[in-house]
């Protein structure tokens, strides 16, 4: 695939301007000028800057501008840092380092939240999802809103884990702010 670097530095920037950090992706965009056909896709990993632990890592493809697409998490008060990351369609001899990030935010890891907007993937630690009530659902469109500190959360009924829904019913839930606003996602019934 073909790099587009101006799309890929606008990415980045965008990306973590919204969190009001910076990454330092000069050393990254050069390594990608060098490698780049094999690139598949760009990502940027936030982690708690004490534990290190991995809280949000984001991804998208490296040949276009996906500014449109990108979702964000809500993180409140947390302080974060960034580090830019990317992989590629051959592997490259130092895997050792990227084993470990894989193996603790895979996809299917249940520690983690998986959010997809087209290209753009967002894997989000659980400790950012709230609770709420459903408060206002209409099954024949699948639209619906969740109630939470006073204020509604829109859904869809295919981000949620389960079925049947139901008003009055407490959830817990990814929120996620996107183009089009707030939004519940990863949505699962809160267990007693």
């Amino acid at each position: 695939m073909k790099i587009n670097i101006n799309a890929v530095k606008k990415n980045l920037g965008t990306y973590t301007h919204a969190y009001g950090l910076k990454t330092k992706s000069e050393g990254l965009l050069q390594v990608l000028r060098k490698l780049d056909t094999n690139t598949k896709n760009i990502g940027l990993l936030f982690r708690d800057p004490i534990t290190k632990l991995n809280l949000i890592n984001c991804r998208f493809p490296v040949d276009a501008d996906f500014t449109n697409q990108m979702l964000w998490t809500p993180i409140n008060d947390r302080n974060l840092e960034v580090v830019p990351t990317f992989s590629r369609y051959k592997p490259c001899k130092k895997t050792v380092k990227w084993k470990k990030l894989n193996d603790e935010m895979g996809e299917n890891s249940h520690s983690y939240d998986l959010v997809k907007e087209n290209n753009f993937v967002l894997l989000v630690h659980r400790s950012f999802r709230t609770k709420g009530v459903i408060e206002k659902y209409n099954p024949k469109t699948g639209y619906g809103f969740i109630r939470r500190n006073r204020r509604d959360i829109f859904f869809i009924s295919s981000w949620c884990k389960f079925n049947p829904i139901y008003t009055s019913m407490e959830v817990s839930f990814l929120p996620i702010i996107s183009k089009k606003g707030l939004q519940a996602r990863t949505i699962e019934p809160v267990k007693f």
